[in-house]
């Protein structure tokens, strides 16, 4: 029997641009290993499989698959999974929340209005930081820049549900320019146990893109994520860890995805409620394809 699947663009209003992901509807039948290889024959960064919850706390199921492996959680699936959900199902298509259960728990998504049409802000885990213990010189040549590029700031391994090395950049300029070295991206994030590294840098003009991200997987087989979301909500909890640690709120607009012509925006925030910090990330979503499977 044919199962439906649409690609979405996350992070964007426009399709084309932005992150895509492949969701497919109704997969609670799909084995595991199916699912890993249809996840392998989309190759797109993600694949996320939309299946009944296991809990009456969520609203479905999300089995979120890269080309190489599952994972627990990963941001642009969340949207485009909360998009998709929106549409295709009669009951949600009102809904102002949405709760997808995945591997970390259940993840809150919020449906608000945006000029373009609805912007879908999940809640993030709970920021985790660890030391990444690397020096200067090895993260210029992860980077193909020199060290004095590199902003006087830690490298830490930070989690609001995948973890990813963060590295700050000095110059604007200089992000664009970046030569990464893949093999060692991939070696020093699978010794650090991190998905990959997310570099970040401040725009610094005034206007309202604050932030400019790029995100290297290349051990998930991902060279380059277009706009990645549980990469900027871990720059989001860097920031207000490192940049703002007494602000009780911040919010800022991101932008990813231009070296790759995949244009994205990211609205990014943080909350703290005691110790606790809480961090949002969010987005619009386009849908790009519709199909069937017939596996």
């Amino acid at each position: 029997m044919p199962t439906d699947f649409v690609q979405v663009d996350a992070f964007t209003h426009r399709p084309l641009y932005g992150n895509p992901a492949a969701v497919v509807f109704d997969a609670d039948d799909i084995p595991a290993e199916t699912m890993q290889k249809i996840a392998r024959e989309m190759n797109l960064s993600e694949t996320v499989f939309i299946l009944k919850p296991t809990t009456p706390d969520a609203d479905y199921r999300a089995r979120i698959f890269t080309p190489m492996s599952e994972l627990p959680f990963a941001g642009h699936p969340t949207v485009a999974a909360a998009h998709s959900v929106l549409a295709r199902y009669p009951d949600k298509a009102d809904a102002t929340l949405l709760r997808q259960e995945c591997g970390i728990g259940i993840v809150p998504v919020e449906v608000l209005p945006s000029p373009s049409g609805k912007l879908l802000r999940m809640t993030q885990a709970e920021p985790d930081y660890r030391d990444a213990g690397l020096t200067r010189a090895t993260v210029a040549k992860m980077l193909g820049c020199t060290e004095s590029d590199l902003a006087e700031t830690p490298f830490e391994v930070v989690s609001t549900g995948v973890p990813w090395l963060i590295v700050q950049l000095a110059r604007f300029e200089t992000i664009s320019a970046l030569d990464p070295d893949f093999g060692l991206i991939a070696r020093e994030c699978k010794t650090l146990r991190a998905a990959g590294l997310t570099v970040f840098v401040e725009r610094g003009d005034g206007g309202p893109v604050r932030i400019r991200v790029r995100t290297f997987a290349p051990g998930e087989g991902v060279p380059e994520d277009p706009v990645c979301g549980s990469g900027n909500g871990s720059v989001a909890a860097y920031i207000a860890r490192h940049k703002h640690p007494e602000a009780a709120t911040g919010s800022y607009l991101a932008e990813q995805g231009i070296e790759i012509g995949r244009d994205g925006e990211i609205h990014a925030s943080w909350e703290r409620d005691g110790h606790a910090l809480r961090i949002r990330v969010g987005g619009e979503a386009a849908v790009a394809a519709s199909g069937q499977l017939f596996v």
